[in-house]
């Protein structure tokens, strides 16, 4: 008995020392500390400043609508490729990366991109997207890019000019050179031709020149490279490829002065100046004119490129993809999550007003939805947009002409070799059959390398 009040006496003093001293006799739950906020990084290269200006306004209203900021990363495209790949070697990549086709053999390559399948078809399932534009980022049995926008190249060309000489919309290869040679003009009669039928480039200054001859070259037959079971074979030494070339050698003799060295910017300035009575060309060019000459914005209209009688109708153009890199998978889920807002129809919409009239719907759902059509310039130029809209249906990638992409794709289309080849023939007097050759020859040395 006497121990046992021993025992409750000296737990008695205890407690009462304890509380004297402020401890408390039960412990409390420990605070967790906050999370912190969650970043995440997005490479593009829509670089000029009135782009970057409209995505980031875009990307602040994610932020103050889902608490998450995502931070956009514009990088010059011809340094694009470069930093993608430095990026791999260090692993240093964003977590969500904007690609070219060319760019996907690369990157699955490198084991440096989530497959997206799920995500994938589950937006496919809401919003449905264009297959054109879907299926070339499909590799391997596996979906590892989900589009995001497109930019094609369909023919621009003045609809009053043609009147004017009495001339119909070319349809045909035979047609279209004849335009060539009649728009092509001394409109004022100061002795200067100020007017040319086909704007056409000749240069290897950038991807333009081989983007055009890639247009003609697959609308005739041609083709650069087939793959079958991963193994590359080059096809580009063939008639059909020998033809094209010499028809766009008869459109060489009417191209406007500076064809050697032309590129977009130089091109679009011809287009802002009414000097192209047709051109090969996106709409990059129409915000600007519209506001600094609305009445010459309003002559130009869109249509498919010209096809020889026996030929296809085939276009150039780039459906642009989004990828996930290894790095999104530390937060996978937020990032999942901005997608899924990315493509509601009214956010996406607004994503593409970055540059209007030049960044194309890849779904049905927004290119159909009223918050698309509801911005001015896309309903004040709707048939400009839904040209270009159209032909993206008809595009094909050089490198993906198949069921396969080509291992090599992105060093083919970045050698511009098929520009090179035209320029033997309108500039160093190779002919037709010794410029494909020698263009056969690059081809064979790339993919052996």
């Amino acid at each position: 008995m006497k121990y046992r009040i021993f025992v409750f006496l000296s737990l008695l003093v205890v407690t009462s020392l304890l509380a004297a001293c402020g401890a408390p006799a039960t412990e409390e739950p420990v605070k967790e500390e906050p999370e912190e906020p969650v970043t995440l990084t997005f490479w593009h290269w829509e670089t000029p400043p009135h782009r970057v200006e409209a995505l980031q306004t875009w990307l602040d209203r994610y932020e103050a609508e889902s608490g998450v900021t995502v931070e956009q990363n514009p990088i010059n495209f011809p340094d694009y490729q470069t930093k993608m790949l430095a990026a791999i070697a260090a692993d240093t990549l964003p977590d969500m990366i904007l690609i070219n086709p060319p760019h996907l053999p690369l990157m699955v390559g490198e084991g440096a991109i989530l497959p997206v399948d799920d995500l994938f078809e589950e937006l496919h399932g809401q919003y449905e997207f264009f297959e054109a534009a879907a299926n070339i980022y499909y590799m391997g049995g596996v979906q590892y890019g989900i589009p995001i926008y497109g930019v094609y190249w369909p023919m621009v060309y003045r609809p009053d000019l043609l009147e004017e000489a009495g001339l119909g919309v070319p349809k045909t290869w035979d047609e279209f050179l004849n335009v060539t040679r009649q728009l092509t003009k001394d409109t004022d009669g100061d002795g200067v031709t100020d007017v040319y039928g086909f704007c056409m480039p000749i240069s290897a200054n950038g991807n333009y020149g081989s983007q055009m001859v890639w247009s003609f070259l697959r609308s005739g037959g041609g083709d650069v490279v087939h793959v079958v079971d991963g193994t590359e074979t080059i096809v580009f030494n063939s008639p059909e490829t020998i033809r094209s070339y010499e028809y766009m050698a008869q459109l060489a003799e009417y191209a406007p002065p500076g064809a050697d060295n032309a590129d977009w910017g130089s091109t679009e300035l011809l287009i802002k100046a009414g000097k192209c009575g047709t051109v090969m060309f996106t709409g990059s060019w129409l915000g600007e004119l519209h506001a600094n000459d609305p009445d010459l914005a309003a002559k130009y209209r869109m249509t498919d490129m010209p096809w020889p009688e026996d030929g296809t109708n085939i276009h150039t153009g780039y459906p642009r993809a989004l990828v996930l890199t290894k790095a999104a998978e530390a937060h996978i889920a937020e990032v999942e999550a901005f997608v899924r807002w990315l493509y509601e129809p009214a956010n996406h919409a607004e994503m593409l007003m970055a540059e209007p009239a030049l960044l194309m719907p890849v779904d049905v759902a927004t290119a159909e939805s009223d918050a698309f059509w509801s911005y001015p310039m896309n309903n004040q130029y709707r048939n400009l947009v839904e040209e270009q809209a159209r032909v993206g249906q008809t595009l094909q990638v050089i490198g993906f002409t198949g069921t396969e992409p080509a291992p090599h794709a992105s060093q083919i289309e970045s050698s511009f070799t098929l520009a090179k080849v035209l320029q033997k023939i309108a500039f160093e007097g190779l002919s037709p059959e010794e410029a494909v050759a020698w263009g056969e020859q690059q081809y064979l040395d790339i993919i052996s390398q």
